[in-house]
């Protein structure tokens, strides 16, 4: 049966990735971003990606998001809530408006995509949320960022309770090192690159495709009985002492 399936920052990384995975396997794929250029590369790429120019952040773009998709669609199935930005200063350099942006992006804006998107998704649907390696450990520089990424792992746990009258399974993954757009190894140079894999036990950064397929087997009927869970995905990163 073909689900649909809804991928918040979906026009690249782990996000395009799910996305291609989901609709290989003919799912309806529905993918948001800001970049309107990007969308339309991955619409006249993938033509059978619905795309949608949203920033979730902003309540009336959520609304509207809710709306287009309930018009075309009739609801939604999974919800895989991938937005997120990232500010890695310490404490004492961090302005307000840095503050405001990744809470708003990060925390609130993914609490208030799943609000709006519960009201189109039926009994019984899944919801995975992309957290981060980053708040399983205090790391230097990630006080802000690493802290909205626990807020969305407790509130991850939390809904696992709200929503179990309504047969709706809600976890999280937590990925390490993933060679993506936004972070890669050419980005960081062979020098930082390097040192990073070496507190890898697996000595490598992980694949897109490997996030993504965790989050396809989140959203199968094998995975029924996982529910309120943080998983993470980092090749051991967090499993080991590196200092």
């Amino acid at each position: 049966m073909k689900r649909n399936i809804l991928i918040t920052g979906g026009s690249a990384g782990m996000g395009l990735s799910t996305a291609i995975k989901f609709s290989e396997n003919g799912d309806q794929v529905i993918i948001t971003g800001r970049n309107r250029e990007k969308l339309e590369e991955v619409k006249q790429k993938y033509p059978n990606i619905y795309t949608i120019a949203s920033d979730v952040s902003i309540s009336e773009e959520r609304k509207a998001l809710m709306s287009e998709i309930q018009k075309k669609f009739g609801h939604i199935d999974i919800l895989f809530s991938n937005v997120g930005v990232g500010i890695f200063k310490p404490l004492t350099e961090i302005s307000e408006d840095e503050f405001d942006q990744l809470v708003n992006i990060n925390y609130k804006g993914t609490f208030f995509l799943i609000q709006e998107a519960l009201k189109i998704m039926p009994d019984n649907s899944r919801i995975i949320v992309n957290a981060s390696w980053t708040h399983h450990r205090g790391l230097y520089s990630s006080a802000l960022y690493g802290s909205t990424k626990a807020a969305i792992s407790h509130l991850v746990k939390s809904l696992s309770i709200e929503l179990a009258d309504r047969g709706i399974n809600i976890n999280a993954i937590s990925p390490g090192y993933i060679n993506t757009e936004q972070f890669n190894e050419e980005m960081l140079g062979e020098q930082v690159a390097q040192a990073r894999k070496k507190e890898v036990p697996l000595q490598r950064f992980g694949k897109p495709e490997e996030i993504s397929g965790i989050v396809y087997f989140l959203s199968s009927p094998e995975a029924s009985y996982i529910n309120g869970q943080d998983i993470l995905i980092d090749g051991g990163l967090t499993a080991v002492h590196n200092y």
